[in-house]
């Protein structure tokens, strides 16, 4: 937050504190499946994404579709370069000739809904309202995963997976919830000006 000059309250940081060890749940519970070069991907992928944020955000109020179809440009020739050194020409090729229907609908969703809609929305949304407000939901990602993997992979919901579940929503509900219930009043008697 230094470098966008908002403050962070006390109760924003208890958030954060309470969804943190709903993920640190999940990451302690693993069955083995993660790996040390994974989980550096992730947490390169979220700094990555706080990064992103950061540049959206000191774009200011602009056509965020706009912004979203021009940025994504960019990230077209590294993918492909990536997608050509890991898998090969022939890989690439043949995985084009493949498509279905099924398989072109879910692109068209990962650039329309997922990119244009979601990444408009969000840098919409940072534009007008503090980092510290928005960034938290972000951590539904994990919920969704989770709820996702159970209702179409039949994978089950342990009692860890669900105190997980709750305590990110108990930092989401925390951050977001906590200035309307707890405003304190100033000597005129109005609410003070939320910053």
């Amino acid at each position: 937050m230094r470098l966008t000059g908002e403050r962070v309250r006390g109760f924003q940081w208890a958030a954060v504190g309470l969804a943190t060890s709903g993920l640190a749940v999940i990451l302690t519970h693993s069955d083995g499946s993660a790996t040390p070069l994974g989980l550096v991907l992730v947490v390169m992928a979220a700094f990555c994404w706080s990064s992103g944020n950061m540049v959206s955000r000191a774009a200011g109020k602009v056509d965020m579709l706009a912004y979203v179809v021009w940025a994504s440009i960019f990230a077209v020739p590294p993918l492909l370069i990536l997608a050509l050194l890991f898998e090969g020409a022939p890989a690439f090729m043949a995985g084009v000739h493949a498509a279905t229907a099924t398989t072109w609908a879910a692109v068209v969703w990962q650039a329309v809904g997922n990119t244009m809609f979601g990444y408009g929305i969000w840098g919409w949304l940072l534009a007008r309202h503090p980092a510290a407000t928005v960034a938290p939901i972000a951590l539904l990602v994990a919920i969704f995963g989770m709820g996702a993997s159970a209702l179409f992979l039949g994978e089950s919901l342990q009692s860890w997976k669900l105190l997980a579940a709750a305590l990110v929503m108990g930092g989401l509900a925390l951050s977001l919830l906590w200035p309307r219930f707890v405003q304190p009043i100033s000597k005129d008697g109005s609410p003070p000006a939320r910053g």
